[in-house]
């Protein structure tokens, strides 16, 4: 009877303890997930009834960089309700650091860039060069055509992105 009561106390000693380190890991979590939802992934932002969007921010492997440069990948969703057709492309973004520097558009064979039609979605991929200890970034929609003094910007936080798995 004493093994008994013993085993069964052992078990519910366990089964507590793991109750509570779950929920330590809960809240963990939690937090992880809130300081990544600072950024505007996903979000989307219109300029000129464009709506764009940038739907992954990834670094990935590039043998053709210096040892203290990495190559982001952005992916990009924009969408013409426009009622003309529309011209965009990898070189209308730019990628600002916090302490303000610019970061271009990278020479790469799989930027994207085309004419939208109206009604039309374009979904592709823009390459810029960066640091590789680049934190805080940001986004910026820079028309490259558009010289006006009064042009308009919209920008996106995308914070420190991940490397590809």
């Amino acid at each position: 009877m004493k093994k008994l009561l013993i085993a069964a106390l052992s078990g519910l000693l366990v089964l507590s303890m793991t109750a509570c380190s779950s929920t330590s890991d809960k809240d963990a979590n939690t937090k992880a997930t809130q300081a990544e939802s600072k950024t505007e992934l996903n979000k989307e932002k219109t300029i000129n009834d464009i709506n764009m969007k940038i739907t992954s921010a990834t670094i990935i492997k590039d043998d053709t960089l210096k040892k203290d440069e990495a190559m982001l990948q952005l992916n990009f969703a924009i969408k013409n309700d426009s009622k003309a057709d529309y011209g965009v492309g990898s070189g209308d973004f730019y990628i600002k650091d916090k302490s303000g520097k610019k970061y271009e558009m990278a020479g790469h064979e799989d930027n994207f860039g085309d004419v939208i039609k109206v009604g039309k979605t374009l979904n592709g991929s823009g390459y810029y060069i960066i640091p590789k200890d680049a934190k805080d970034l940001t986004v910026v929609y820079d028309q490259a055509i558009n010289k006006a003094k009064d042009k308009k910007t919209i920008s996106w936080e995308i914070g420190t992105p991940k490397s590809a798995k």
